[in-house]
């Protein structure tokens, strides 16, 4: 199998992941779950935002001579465009996380923005992951989410998609060479919590686990939640996990 997709939501029938595959081109996207009174402007849901916002990445990634990052700055564009007439996006409006990859002939070019991850995967054993730990660092330093919130796309913070097509240019880009890598897994926080907030795994066990049986990571996952002890337990006891495992031998659209 070239691809394989797998999405368990926090809570049944309101998954705000979104991910999908298009010819050479995959993405995956987050939903920020954050309070509504920091999206008040906007009367869209976050899971409205997050697969909108995907399939117009999707479409604009279409094109190899069209950088990732103006991709997205462009399907940030569009969606803000929809908003027009209903939303008042000064006060606030939905919020995603990105991983795009797409493949040329010899790399596999990537786009991360905020807390979602890129789990690179050599047939060796090896394994590369690309992060964006701005938002961490942010939620380390401030105490109050009034306090995180302020910094949310804005310089010295952190970025996320959101309605600022310029948040695009703050993505973490880079490309590498297709010789070295078999497989991709995009991954949002809720599969990495497995590893940076269980313990389940480091990077290297997760992205091979994923390979194997990424139903069976995301069922170790859900049962080493609801074990966690009160003390450990973070403000979400489930999150949407979602991921999107690529085999770089073949045409990523086949199945």
């Amino acid at each position: 199998m070239h691809t394989t997709l797998l999405s368990d939501s926090a809570v049944p029938g309101m998954d705000e992941d979104a991910a999908g595959v298009l010819g050479e081109v995959a993405v995956l996207l987050d939903g920020a779950g954050v309070p509504p009174r920091f999206r008040a402007g906007c009367h869209h849901s976050v899971s409205w935002f997050s697969h909108v916002l995907a399939a117009h990445l999707l479409g604009h990634a279409q094109d190899p001579t069209v950088p990732l990052r103006a991709a997205l700055a462009a399907a940030i564009e569009d969606v803000r465009a929809l908003h027009q007439g209903t939303c008042d996006l000064d006060r606030g409006g939905p919020s995603a996380t990105v991983v795009a990859v797409r493949r040329t002939e010899e790399h596999l070019e990537h786009l991360v923005l905020c807390d979602s991850s890129l789990l690179l995967h050599g047939g060796e054993g090896g394994v590369m992951r690309v992060t964006d730990t701005r938002v961490d660092e942010v939620v380390r330093t401030e105490r109050t989410a009034e306090a995180i919130e302020a910094r949310r796309n804005r310089p010295g913070g952190f970025w996320v998609a959101r309605h600022e097509p310029e948040a695009a240019a703050e993505a973490i880009v880079g490309s590498a060479p297709l010789a070295r890598w078999e497989r991709a897994h995009l991954v949002s926080d809720g599969v990495t919590r497995a590893a940076d907030l269980l313990g389940l795994h480091d990077d290297a066990s997760l992205a091979e686990s994923l390979t194997r049986d990424p139903q069976a990571v995301l069922s170790q996952l859900r049962e080493a939640e609801k074990a966690l002890p009160q003390s450990r337990r973070p403000s979400k006891l489930h999150d949407d996990a979602t991921v999107v495992t690529l085999c770089l031998a073949g045409s990523l659209g086949r199945s």
